[in-house]
């Protein structure tokens, strides 16, 4: 029985420094209006990119260091933390106005590399968090992916060579979701033990699981499209190399990916774009 279950083992410590208060630190430093990037004019990126200069070298400092979110078991606390998680966005959207700024510029790789700084972000600020933090990391991630996917075709060989090998170690390393899981439950054990949490997981039980299922459904939807940048970035260094596009992802491996992607949906190899 719930009630009868023990707590959850200690949280382990912060790493010191802990990148995710430099993430956060760096997203209260964002100039306002950041995320309407895609209206700005040239002058305006200029202007906003420079006004943003110290927040992403905070930024890039902490994605040097081990990061781990939060995680306060008073549900009190929960406001604070989504403010935090604001600031992540809008710090995801400092480092593609800067990306925006270097294609304006025709600085293609300067652009590559800002956008993916986006995806590590995507990657690094849910570590150690619950479902929320999951979400928040994936959508940033989406958001680097996307604008990276756009480029790839006025990127050089060695740009689409060290982003593909990049990316593949970030994938490697990326917290399991089954792992985001157990941190919400561990999270909510300690939030609400006992009876309430009992009473909590029999009246929600439908509806969180319809949650869950939906959440994990977009995990591996977007794990799916980074898998996919991945692949088309190792087939254009390819075909820069070779001179002709490759046959399959066999081809890409071990020379431009350690191993063939795997589908998150299904297990299996991932194929090439049609």
């Amino acid at each position: 029985m719930a009630l009868l279950n023990p707590p959850p083992p200690a949280r382990p410590p912060p790493p010191t420094p802990n990148g995710y208060t430099a993430f956060v630190q760096a997203g209260s430093l964002v100039q306002p209006n950041t995320f309407d990037y895609a209206t700005m004019t040239l002058e305006k990126l200029q202007i906003t990119v420079a006004g943003n200069s110290n927040a992403l070298t905070i930024a890039r400092a902490g994605l040097l260091e081990k990061s781990q979110a939060p995680w306060n078991s008073n549900p009190a606390n929960m406001s604070n933390h989504l403010q935090q998680l604001t600031r992540l966005k809008e710090l995801a959207f400092a480092f593609v106005t800067e990306g925006k700024l270097a294609e304006m510029e025709q600085r293609t790789n300067d652009a590559a590399n800002a956008y993916l700084d986006t995806i590590h972000l995507g990657f690094e600020s849910p570590r150690g968090g619950v479902i929320i933090d999951g979400l928040v990391g994936i959508a940033i991630e989406a958001i680097g992916t996307a604008q990276l996917q756009k480029i790839i075709g006025s990127l050089d060989e060695k740009t689409c060579a060290d982003l593909a090998r990049k990316i593949e170690m970030l994938d490697a390393h990326e917290e399991p979701w089954n792992q985001i899981l157990q941190n919400e439950s561990d999270w909510s054990r300690n939030a609400f033990p006992g009876f309430e949490q009992w009473m909590g997981e029999l009246l929600n039980w439908k509806a969180s699981k319809k949650a869950l299922k939906k959440a994990e459904a977009r995990s591996k939807t977007q794990q799916t499209k980074t898998r996919r940048l991945m692949i088309d970035l190792a087939a254009r260094t390819y075909e820069l190399e070779k001179g002709h596009p490759p046959g399959s992802v066999i081809d890409l491996v071990p020379d431009y990916l350690t191993a063939i992607p795997q589908d998150p949906f299904t297990g299996t190899n991932m194929t090439l774009a049609p």
